[in-house]
Formats: structure tokens, C-alpha cells, sequence
């Protein structure tokens, strides 16, 4: 795994995880990485066939590959490089991610909160599904971005953003817990909230644990997306015993509280 800061991430327990469940003789670690990504790739033997990439990487991680998977290019950020003979492949999963993580879940109308890479994700992963987005934001210059580049509007009001079906915060942890002030009333729909860390947030408290997903089940899913990858799977080819390994990766986590 590359990016900085990293020590809080859980991928390290996830991946070993999935790694003990479906027999893979490989290890899983991390390097503090904050900028020249190519320099650092350079430097690692064939061995590395594969890397993890978050923030503030997934942006040099698109811009360095050989070749990109159509939906890191629709969202303008990768975060799986995988080496190939020619150079390194890159791809988005966190749009997988978020997909799975609300698999189950119906609703139409959905408010991104956010300005960032994630919200990139969660823009093209709702595009993908057909629904209709808006987005809030405080950055104003941001906002004009990305409305023009998805053609979604914004809605300048977060406590009227809060009252969609769905509501995918994109903010870092305890972000929306600090607006939550200005809501008005108690939300009816659904909150996917991507920060975890610290769980339950005051907004998982205010939608209510039957109204809301963990953004842990988005790390999970895509991090099985990457397993798919790191095994030589196309992204939407599930691998043998995944239900096995959900299991695992899922204990893991419990024992690593």
C-alpha cells in the first residue's frame, strides 16, 4: 500500500486476510508515500506485482500507467497498479466499492458530500447505476468542476442535500459530524457515510445504524476488487471461495478492533 499518512488504514489486515483465505503465497505492506510515485516504483524489484494507491497518489498513479481502465479515467483517479511487461496498468475499484457496499439497498435520488477523489468515485459509481446526483461542497471553485465535467448540479443547502434517498459523505472523518448543526430535520433516507474511523459517527447516530452503511464495507469491496486484479481477474469476474473470503476478511477486522 502507498500514500501518506497511512498508519491508521485497515488494508494491510484486509489483504492479508484475503490472502490466508484463498491460499496465496504473498505478503501485504506499506510504504509512506507522498509524492514522486514513479521515482519510488523504480526502485522496487519484479516481485512487486501490485500496489494499493490512496491519497494524495491517485491522481500520479492515472498520469504514470501505460495503460487505464475506462472507469479510472472516468474518475480521474486510480488506485491499483498492477505490473504488467510493459509498464503498469492502472484501475479505480473504489467505484466497485461503493456499488457493493449498497448492493441491497434501494433509492434513486442521491447527495454526494464532497469535493475530493472519493467524490469523483462516488459521482462516476452513481452515474454508472443511473441515478440522479447533486453535490454540496464548501469549495466553491471545486464545485464549478465537477457540475461541469458530470453535468450534475449542486445544491448549495446541506440541509436540504441530506434529505435525498441517499446520502454518500465523501468528508473526511468527523467532517459531516461538524455540519450537522445546520440539519434540520431527521433524515428519512439512507447515509453512506466513507469515513469510518472513529465508528459510529455522530451522523451514523443521526440516520440511524438501520439507515446507514459503514464506509468499511466500501474499504472491503474494494479491496476484493483488487484481489480480483491482483490475481489476474477482470474487475467483474468474482473469485473462487469469495464468499469464504468475506468471512475472513470480515473476522480479521473484528480482531483487529
Amino acid at each position: 500500500m502507498l500514500g501518506s499518512p497511512i498508519s491508521h488504514s485497515k488494508s494491510p489486515v484486509i489483504h492479508s486476510a484475503a490472502f490466508a483465505s484463498l491460499g496465496v503465497d504473498a505478503e501485504y505492506g506499506s510504504f509512506e508515500v507522498s509524492s514522486a510515485l514513479e521515482e519510488f516504483l523504480a526502485t522496487k524489484s519484479i516481485d512487486y506485482r501490485g500496489f494499493s494507491v490512496t491519497m494524495p497518489l491517485k491522481e500520479e498513479a492515472l498520469n504514470l500507467a501505460a495503460r487505464v481502465d475506462s472507469v479510472a479515467i472516468a474518475s480521474g483517479a486510480a488506485n491499483t497498479l498492477i505490473r504488467t511487461d510493459t509498464g503498469w496498468d492502472a484501475y479505480n475499484t473504489d467505484v466497485f466499492g461503493i456499488q457493493m457496499a449498497l448492493a441491497s439497498k434501494k433509492f434513486r435520488s442521491v447527495a454526494i458530500l464532497g469535493t475530493g477523489a472519493t467524490a469523483r468515485s462516488a459521482i462516476v459509481a452513481m452515474q454508472e447505476l443511473d441515478k440522479s446526483v447533486v453535490i454540496w461542497g464548501r469549495n466553491s471553485a471545486a464545485i464549478k468542476q465537477l457540475t461541469a465535467e458530470y453535468e450534475i448540479r449542486t445544491e448549495p443547502l446541506l440541509h436540504k442535500a441530506v434529505q435525498a434517498d441517499l446520502v454518500i459523505s465523501t468528508l473526511p472523518p468527523r467532517g459531516l459530524d461538524e455540519h450537522l448543526d445546520i440539519v434540520l430535520a431527521k433524515p428519512s433516507g439512507l447515509l453512506l457515510d466513507v469515513a469510518y474511523d472513529p465508528w459510529p459517527s455522530k451522523a451514523a447516530g443521526l440516520w440511524g445504524p438501520e439507515r446507514t452503511v459503514s464506509g468499511l464495507e466500501m474499504l472491503i469491496w474494494q479491496a476484493v476488487g483488487q484481489q480480483r486484479l491482483f490475481a489476474g481477474n477482470d474487475l467483474s469476474e468474482s473469485l473462487p471461495g469469495e464468499k469464504e473470503l468475506l468471512l475472513a476478511i470480515r473476522s480479521a477486522l473484528d480482531m483487529a478492533k
